[in-house]
């Protein structure tokens, strides 16, 4: 049963027939992911994968955001990140609905490859980012900061009303 990009990581294991709780498949999932990450990073290299009026903003740097990538290199990315599949994920991705070569279900040509890669730019999202506010010190490519350029903790609240947070969705947002 595919499950879209906005779905939690529990319902996204429980699709594939995996525990989030189980170690061995805590496995699976981080190389699953890890995977994800090399295509994220890839397509944060080249300014060509994003929209014309995106690419055409000289203030746009990386990290950059799902919605200001071209669909087609979306696409791509999701395809890329099933074919360059290790031994140990291929079966997973192999898992999606969509049949090799197809235009793909209702979530892409690979729900579980698209699954990944939208997760990886939501979480390095730095306007919806719950570790680097929580501290944890790492850049928009997973690696972790010196500690002599450690990271602000970044907090967003909703019309400026304390207590209430709201955090940016590229989805609800965009």
């Amino acid at each position: 049963m595919a499950v879209g990009p906005r779905a939690s990581k529990e319902e996204f294991m429980q699709a594939l027939g995996l525990n989030s709780h189980d170690p061995q498949h805590e496995q699976y999932y981080r190389a699953m992911r890890d995977e994800a990450i090399l295509t994220y990073n890839h397509l944060n290299e080249d300014r060509s994968n994003l929209l014309d009026s995106v690419a055409a903003d000289p203030a746009t740097k990386p990290p950059y955001f799902w919605h200001h990538i071209r669909p087609e290199r979306q696409r791509w990315g999701i395809l890329e990140i099933a074919r360059n599949a290790g031994p140990l994920t291929r079966p997973l991705f192999a898992r999606s609905d969509a049949p090799s070569g197809t235009g793909g279900g209702e979530y892409g040509p690979n729900w579980v490859a698209g699954w990944l890669l939208y997760s990886v730019f939501r979480s390095r999202d730095v306007r919806n980012n719950r570790n680097r506010r929580r501290g944890e010190d790492r850049d928009h490519l997973g690696r972790s900061r010196s500690p002599q350029r450690p990271m602000q903790p970044q907090t967003q609240t909703n019309s400026g009303v304390a207590g209430k947070k709201e955090y940016y969705d590229p989805v609800r947002n965009g």
